[in-house]
């Protein structure tokens, strides 16, 4: 049985170096990403928490890295202390209706995108779930249905 994989990644520009998208003029929409894009950004295959901005997204008939298979607006008054626990589950909990096998018989691994205190004091409410293959693997095509 494969265990769970989560890379935490924040959907922020706020800590990247130069680039501070809703510093300058940006919106937190534009950090938001929907269901069947995918996405040319090598780093959400690798474990651990980043800190990332907008994602690149392109045609899934294209070399891509990750696709979006789920996505939840939070609704909490103030930021949840709980956040990465709700991305796990709601991305768990997402895989098999969208890829067609249970997460545990899958080659596929799952990451998700979620706000960090800062985003959200800007009104990032987005947690995004994205499939993604071994770390730096290139994936072409949607795996909507992948398994079926």
């Amino acid at each position: 049985m494969k265990k769970w994989t989560l890379a935490a990644l924040a959907t922020t520009v706020l800590a990247l170096s130069g680039c501070s998208l809703l510093g300058s003029g940006g919106t937190v929409e534009e950090l938001q990403v929907t269901v069947g894009e995918c996405v040319d950004e090598a780093s959400v295959t690798e474990e651990g928490e980043q800190e990332i901005g907008v994602l690149p997204v392109v045609d899934c008939a294209e070399p891509h890295y990750a696709e979006v298979f789920h996505t939840v607006q939070l609704t909490d008054e103030s930021f949840p202390a709980d956040v990465v626990t709700q991305a796990e589950d709601a991305c768990y909990g997402a895989f098999e209706s969208y890829v067609g096998i249970d997460y545990a018989e899958s080659i596929y691994y799952f990451t998700a995108t979620y706000p960090t205190q800062g985003s959200w004091d800007n009104g990032d409410r987005q947690i995004a779930c994205l499939l993604v293959g071994e770390v730096g693997e290139e994936l072409t095509g949607s795996l909507k249905g992948a398994a079926e």
